[in-house]
């Protein structure tokens, strides 16, 4: 059925998120579907993000080195997944870096490096594996004192697909979600645009053809600072715990679980061009990748899909 497009916009999950209905079954039932998929995305910023104080996270960050505490169905699962990419990856991806990530962030504010000394009390504490979780008593725990983990580089994704079997349920047959970088496509072909790293946001250096599809793109031109030239941007390599050095400026991965595709794009982002691709073909997944040198590369699947602009 064709007529006016249903859409929400609202924030969570640390940036604005858009829902665009275009096609559905049934006008009233789209519209409902709609209203669930807004309210489970902001169930889950409540239960998930690390800025809520009384968010399970938070509860799970300050009982670290102390005790387990009860969590969710969804903290349980992220937990899992997030350690599973996280021995996939080699360690590029990890959701235990909270403390490196919160000492760039005060520096960040400040102007500052942090010291050597800084950084590596930060790193000691960086480790998914003691991350420990029982399922059947529905728990999960933190090792040590002081560890605290961040689910920043997967929540968006496990909430994009929750939105999108929501509205499939709901009799949505066309949509587009985006949140913040993270687009899911339902029904038509959608032409996505992927920007130039140097250029104000917004304009785009290529797009792709998405079609019943996941995009998720990672890169170091979103949050950054510079001290006596040198730009330190948010993506922390959590092997070193520093800003990833890698010969990427940005990624963008394609499939069709965008969960899968945000906690890879940040480790192929910092595993750099030749380690991230083959992370990539691993996971049956389709890349464009923005070097340093801003030359654009993308793998076969994507050729004649991609157009560079």
């Amino acid at each position: 059925m064709e007529s006016a497009a249903l859409e929400a916009v609202f924030p969570a999950l640390g940036t604005t998120n858009s829902i665009r209905i275009f096609r559905f079954e049934d006008r009233a039932a789209a519209g409902e579907a709609l209203g669930r998929a807004k309210a489970r995305v902001c169930a889950l910023h409540d239960r998930l993000s690390v800025y809520q104080p009384e968010s399970e996270l938070s509860l799970l960050n300050a009982a670290a080195g102390c005790a387990a505490i009860p969590v969710g169905e969804d903290t349980l699962f992220l937990l899992s997944q997030s350690k599973r990419y996280s021995r996939l990856s080699g360690g590029a991806f990890s959701v235990s870096t909270r403390p490196l990530s919160a000492l760039w962030e005060i520096h960040a504010r400040c102007g500052t490096v942090p010291s050597r000394v800084e950084v590596e009390q930060s790193l000691s504490l960086v480790c998914d594996e003691d991350i420990l979780l029982d399922e059947r008593a529905g728990t999960a725990e933190l090792c040590r004192f002081g560890q605290s983990v961040d689910f920043g580089g997967i929540a968006k994704g496990y909430a994009a697909d929750e939105a999108r079997r929501i509205l499939l349920d709901g009799g949505v047959t066309s949509a587009l979600l985006n949140f913040g970088g993270t687009v899911v496509s339902i029904g038509d072909v959608r032409h996505v645009g992927i920007q130039h790293p140097d250029r104000y946001t917004g304009v785009a250096m290529g797009r792709v053809a998405l079609e019943d599809a996941c995009a998720v793109t990672s890169g170091d031109y979103e949050r950054y600072y510079e001290v006596d030239g040198v730009r330190y941007h948010h993506i922390v390599d959590p092997r070193t715990g520093y800003p990833s050095r890698s010969t990427l400026r940005s990624v963008t991965l394609l499939c069709g679980c965008a969960l899968e595709l945000d906690a890879l794009s940040t480790a192929v982002f910092v595993l750099g061009e030749q380690e991230g691709l083959r992370l990539v073909q691993q996971a049956g997944a389709e890349a464009v990748f923005v070097t340093d040198k801003l030359d654009v590369f993308c793998t076969e699947g994507l050729r004649g899909n991609f157009e560079l602009l």
